[in-house]
């Protein structure tokens, strides 16, 4: 989970290394910077996982590749023999060099990248955007990195990358093939939640670091970051689980009676309103948001990965569970299949300058490594064959019906059949903050500040206490359609 960074100039070490000193938080270091007849790149990676961002290391002023993520099939990938991230880094050129853009059709995992080649510049982005990436131009030359952060105060204006897209810097910017259900027939509901099962055990496998014994999981309690937990214990021999919230929040009682199951080492972290407080600055600085529901949510999880850093270097989240599979109480008002089908495409696309953001910059800011098991490729296209209306199923409208079932067996009754609580709700933030912002902030400032353009206008008093923190740090330079706002509170 590396940071990267580069601009299109031949003379741009000072340049990336200002990007890049912007992105070394705890745990990280300072990678190579690589000046190439084109471009320069560099990385940030982290201290205590053995990952290769590159740049690679080589003569050439031609070619060079710079990667954050990881393919979930590197063996598809002609070339790529053996466990040398190198050999892997070689293959993408050598790939590129051979089938252009249509290499991005094929290639599987969540990642951004950037290649050199000796006429142009190539950027990629994953399909779900679980990596991210940004970019600006700075005195006419194109800059890109993988925080707002480090293109503030080097660019004109900060836009996001979209994911499943491509770029070469001398044609434009181009899709690539989105995903596309599985072609999967399933003979019933209960086929589809034992085929799911299968699916989701080999994905989170895939996602453990062969050179990790110990890692951790964000646990909440809730379905989710619980399948994780149980499908974990199969493959890893110390198991940490981690789980934060205020005295009394429902969270912190069902993720206990999970570790208990499963037999993990669990960690719990009690905070209050005033560690909340004293921690936000820093948590908006990280995420890079001030979307209200996402910043509740953020505080916990912050605080979560602070803790996680002290024992584990790699962390397993659930974050992509409600999303595939119908998890949000709005959701239950569609009236037909295909206004399901529809509600949950809406929610996959919506990840990636939400949730996804709050998952990265939680994990780098503490620098430890984080995958989504559940956005795993193979996942996404058995989770889309799935007919919407198993996903919220039987009378009782039970929403993400295949995952219950899935996992049913492996985890108690209790957090089985516990209903979907948002993040914030659970971990007991919610209140708390927004009865601050209401103490705060007058009624008088928030009619007069809560419109900042024309059709943009701040939802509540909490959430203009937010963009006061958010506009502190990163000024006019951030288009406000560029932050990701959540859409059902």
């Amino acid at each position: 989970m590396a940071r990267i960074a580069g601009i299109l100039s031949a003379n741009g070490q000072e340049v990336v290394k200002k990007m890049l000193h912007k992105m070394t938080h705890k745990n990280s270091q300072l990678g190579d910077i690589w000046s190439g007849s084109q471009a320069t790149l560099g990385t940030v990676k982290l201290v205590n996982l053995p990952e290769e961002p590159g740049p690679l290391d080589n003569s050439s002023r031609e070619t060079n590749i710079i990667m954050d993520g990881r393919l979930t099939h590197p063996e598809k990938l002609p070339g790529s023999e053996g466990e040398n991230a190198n050999n892997l880094k070689e293959a993408l050129l050598a790939s590129w060099a051979q089938s252009g853009g249509e290499l991005f059709d094929h290639l599987e995992g969540d990642y951004a990248l950037a290649m050199v080649t000796s006429d142009t510049l190539v950027l990629a982005r994953d399909r779900l955007g679980v990596r991210p990436l940004y970019y600006g131009f700075h005195h006419s030359h194109f800059c890109f990195a993988s925080e707002i952060k480090a293109l503030v105060d080097v660019v004109d204006e900060v836009r996001e990358f979209p994911p499943g897209h491509f770029f070469i810097a001398n044609s434009g910017l181009f899709p690539f093939k989105p995903y596309l259900p599985a072609d999967i027939n399933f003979a019933s509901p209960q086929d589809s939640a034992r085929q799911l099962y299968s699916c989701l055990d080999k994905a989170v496998q895939r996602a453990i670091p062969a050179s990790e014994t110990a890692i951790g999981v964000w646990l909440s309690g809730g379905i989710d970051s619980s399948a994780m937990a149980a499908l974990a214990k199969n493959h890893i021999a110390h198991l940490h689980t981690f789980s934060a919230g205020v005295k009394g929040a429902p969270d912190l009682e069902h993720a206990r009676l999970v570790a208990d199951h499963i037999g993990s080492i669990h960690h719990e972290r009690l905070y209050t309103l005033q560690e909340t407080l004293a921690v936000l600055d820093k948590v908006i600085y990280h995420l890079e948001s001030f979307d209200a529901p996402l910043i509740r949510s953020a505080v916990g999880n912050y605080l979560v990965a602070e803790m996680a850093a002290e024992h584990v270097a790699f962390i397993l989240s659930g974050e992509g569970g409600d999303e595939l599979f119908a998890g949000y109480d709005y959701q239950k008002n569609c009236q037909s299949d295909v206004e399901l089908t529809i509600c949950i495409q809406e929610a996959i696309a919506a990840l990636h300058n939400t949730a996804l953001q709050r998952v990265d910059r939680s994990a780098i800011a503490h620098g430890h490594g984080v995958v989504t098991p559940f956005l795993d490729p193979e996942v996404v296209r058995l989770a889309l064959a799935i007919p919407a209306r198993w996903k919220i199923y039987d009378q009782d409208k039970i929403e993400k019906w295949p995952l219950r079932q899935a996992v049913a067996e492996y985890l108690p009754a209790k957090v089985v059949n516990r209903r979907k609580e948002k993040f914030w709700q659970g971990a007991g933030v919610w209140e708390m903050i927004a009865d601050y912002a209401e103490e705060k902030i007058s009624d008088e400032e928030f009619v007069n500040s809560r419109i900042i353009k024309e059709n943009f206008h701040l939802r509540s008093k909490e959430e203009l206490l937010y963009y006061k923190i958010f506009k502190s740090f990163f000024g006019q330079k951030v288009p406000l359609e560029e932050i990701g706002r959540t859409k059902h509170i």
